[in-house]
């Protein structure tokens, strides 16, 4: 039986544009009341535990919430089970950034996508590839833009966050995905999202248009400028 041949893509700052994670972590802060960071300031602290941290300590503050309570919680159409304060932090946290960033996928529509790179994901779809979307970002995020925007591309397999974040780093959310096929590439804008391709015998491409955190250049088999030097690699 043949194995498809699967291209994991990154979502914020491959898929979609750095603004639409930029602007909504932003509205995010002006709600918390958070300073707002110079440009060089949030891009270095954006996703970053100490990122984190910073808004939790805001929610703590203005929802008087603390990590040791207890609050019931019926999760989602079956069964009830209670959270640790901490977890309902991460919760609220996750939960207005993926308002936020429902907002801006809305006040923009497709213009949030990497400019061409949907026409080249067709085409390499189109040669028998299937996508699939790997991200640290909320599941329910990824699918709720892709459907705002009315994305014409379907995506094959989309594995993301859940709303406490509980789910390991991208190798294991990889590692998941593999079990649908050979992942052939891996295509994103930070070294976390190309480290996993050495351990699963696949090819990294870096693509220079997202939030770099040092060192992709050296490791990627590939970097790229415009999404259409994708259509030349993955043949």
């Amino acid at each position: 039986m043949v194995k498809d041949k699967i291209i994991v893509i990154d979502f914020s700052g491959t898929l979609i544009k750095p603004f639409v994670a930029e602007e909504a972590n932003l509205k995010r802060y002006n709600l918390l009341g958070i300073p707002r960071p110079n440009s060089v300031e949030h891009k270095k602290l954006h996703g970053t535990k100490k990122h984190y941290d910073i808004i939790k300590q805001h929610i703590s503050k203005k929802f008087g919430i603390s990590d040791d309570m207890k609050i019931g919680f019926i999760q989602i159409y079956n069964g009830e089970i209670e959270l640790s304060g901490k977890d309902v932090k991460t919760i609220i946290m996750t939960d207005l950034f993926r308002d936020y960033m429902y907002l801006v996928a809305s006040e923009n529509e497709q213009k949030i996508y990497a400019d061409g790179i949907l026409d080249s994901l067709k085409v390499i779809q189109n040669r028998g590839y299937k996508l699939a979307i790997v991200s640290g970002i909320r599941k329910d995020i990824i699918t709720g833009i892709l459907s705002i925007t009315r994305c014409p591309i379907k995506f094959d397999y989309i594995y993301g966050q859940d709303p406490v974040l509980s789910r390991d780093d991208n190798l294991q959310l990889n590692k998941e995905l593999s079990n649908k096929g050979k992942i052939e590439y891996m295509v994103g804008d930070k070294f976390s999202d190309l480290e996993p391709a050495k351990k699963l015998k696949a090819k990294s491409i870096f693509v220079k248009w997202g939030h770099p955190t040092g060192g992709e250049e050296e490791f990627a088999d590939y970097s790229i400028s415009k999404p259409k030097e994708l259509e030349e690699i993955i043949r």
